[in-house]
């Protein structure tokens, strides 16, 4: 008897000790850090944070080339070690540009959780030797809401809402594209390249007009909510918020390219294929294409398809061109 109860009182001290021994269950994930997932992830994340309906919809027949987009975000994984991500606080993320003084910091600016909903308003921030810059191409995009929907107990990309606003009744604005232009800045179509007394100017580069026509497309596609995406030039024409190249817009060869549009299918369409080709793909120039991610890649045969199918990021346009740092976002609302 004795001999058993000493086995006894063995067992429940092993297993209370055991039990002081596992680590408790962390806590579950905040949809925030759901969307620090989807930037810093990968494709796999990325997947993993989308509806249960927009998952079944990428893995349908037919919708493949959409699933192919997703690889954007193993281009995005492989660049996140620059990056450094918040769980809680007023930055979410930030980014110093190698070899300079500046530095990009998104912010968040409310937290709106409601149930199995979660709107997450953020806001871009340019600093420069450690002081917040004003500047006109960051107010266009001064801030965008992330709807994050909980579905099987994990927070989902439901919903990207961008703002985008234009102070033209605020006299400094004038003064504000003054100082861009003095310093190097972008404005409109063309770049300011410097000078004591007359500022150069130069045309938009084939990178920075795909930028600017994917912006435009994502504006159309919210002034539009029925249609989408637009695979007309014409189309974009009518609002010209951005500056883009008339000549882009007719349809006509800019700077040596020709700019197709391809890829709207649905209504709303929630995609776009936008392609520029040199006129003369025997320079050895290169392909540009971009989509609703705003990412875009290059092709070295100078050959739009090659560039849909297996492009590379050209991290210049993407990342540099003229101080501007680019968080990708897909600006149409993803299906409920």
């Amino acid at each position: 008897m004795k001999l058993r109860a000493a086995l006894i009182f063995s067992a429940i001290s092993i297993s209370a000790l055991f039990a002081q021994q596992q680590a408790p269950a962390p806590p579950p994930q905040t949809a925030r850090q759901a969307l620090l997932e989807i930037i810093t992830g990968g494709q796999q994340a990325a997947m993993k944070h989308l509806t249960v309906e927009m998952q079944k919809s990428l893995r349908a027949k037919g919708n493949k080339s959409f699933a192919q987009d997703l690889a954007v975000f193993d281009e995005m994984k492989a660049s996140a070690a620059a990056l450094k991500t918040f769980d809680a606080g007023q930055v979410l993320l930030s980014l110093n540009e190698p070899g300079t003084n500046e530095k990009l910091e998104v912010h968040v600016d409310s937290d709106d959780l409601s149930a199995d909903n979660d709107n997450i308003e953020l806001s871009f921030h340019q600093f420069r030797d450690g002081v917040e810059e004003d500047l006109p191409y960051t107010a266009l995009l001064s801030s965008f809401t992330i709807g994050m929907k909980r579905q099987e107990n994990i927070w989902r990309l439901n919903e990207v809402s961008i703002d985008i606003k234009v102070p033209v009744g605020d006299p400094a604005l004038l003064e504000k594209i003054g100082k861009s232009m003095d310093r190097g800045g972008m404005v409109g179509g063309k770049i300011a390249t410097g000078g004591d007394d007359k500022p150069e100017t130069r045309q938009m580069s084939i990178s920075q007009s795909m930028l600017m026509l994917g912006f435009a497309e994502g504006t159309y596609a919210q002034s539009h909510p029925d249609a989408g995406f637009t695979c007309s030039f014409a189309d974009l024409a009518e609002a010209n918020a951005f500056s883009v190249d008339e000549r882009i817009l007719k349809g006509e060869p800019y700077s040596g390219y020709k700019f197709t549009l391809s890829g709207c299918q649905g209504k709303p369409a929630e995609t776009f294929h936008l392609v520029a080709e040199p006129l003369v793909p025997a320079t050895g120039a290169k392909a540009y294409c971009t989509n609703a991610t705003h990412t875009i890649r290059t092709s070295d045969d100078g050959r739009g398809a090659t560039c849909l199918t297996s492009g590379k990021t050209n991290s210049s346009a993407n990342n540099h061109d003229d101080g501007m740092v680019i968080l990708h976002t897909t600006e149409s609302p993803v299906s409920k």
